[in-house]
């Protein structure tokens, strides 16, 4: 048999892996730029949504000079991945869907910033963040595996 310590390191392993591995539908916050709660730094980002239809969250930004003033307006939501198709089957056009991969992080274009992210809730700040449940159980997996 191996180390005493191996068998809460696997236990540790199946919690994170079941962490990553949730089958409910990604949460994304989502406003559009005329909302006051799109994320000012006195606001929250916005109203959480379900995307069942994506594996990513979104942000996008345009930043405009107004009177002098920098004003950027935000929205965040769902990534739009569904890829809308057609394929020739049995002498008709058939209307398919897929899912598209979007590459993770932002580019800027004609002066918007569009941003994807993977994760609940990633689309709160540019900045990238763990889902709580995942920090919750590495704090917990720590706890276990080193000695006090």
């Amino acid at each position: 048999m191996g180390s005493g310590s191996e068998l809460p390191l696997r236990i540790c392993m199946a919690w994170l892996i079941a962490g990553l591995a949730t089958s409910e539908a990604l949460r994304c916050y989502e406003c559009a730029d005329q909302e006051t709660s799109c994320g000012s730094a006195d606001n929250p980002p916005g109203r959480v949504r379900e995307c069942p239809n994506s594996t990513m969250c979104s942000t996008t930004m345009l930043t405009t000079m107004v009177n002098g003033n920098e004003w950027i307006r935000v929205r965040r939501g769902c990534a739009t991945q569904v890829d809308l198709y057609f394929d020739y089957i049995g002498k008709h056009w058939k209307e398919k869907y897929r899912l598209m991969d979007l590459p993770e992080g932002c580019k800027k274009e004609n002066g918007m910033m569009y941003c994807n992210c993977r994760g609940e809730l990633c689309n709160s700040s540019p900045n990238f963040r763990l889902p709580f449940v995942l920090i919750l159980l590495a704090l917990v997996c720590g706890k276990i595996l080193l000695p006090v």
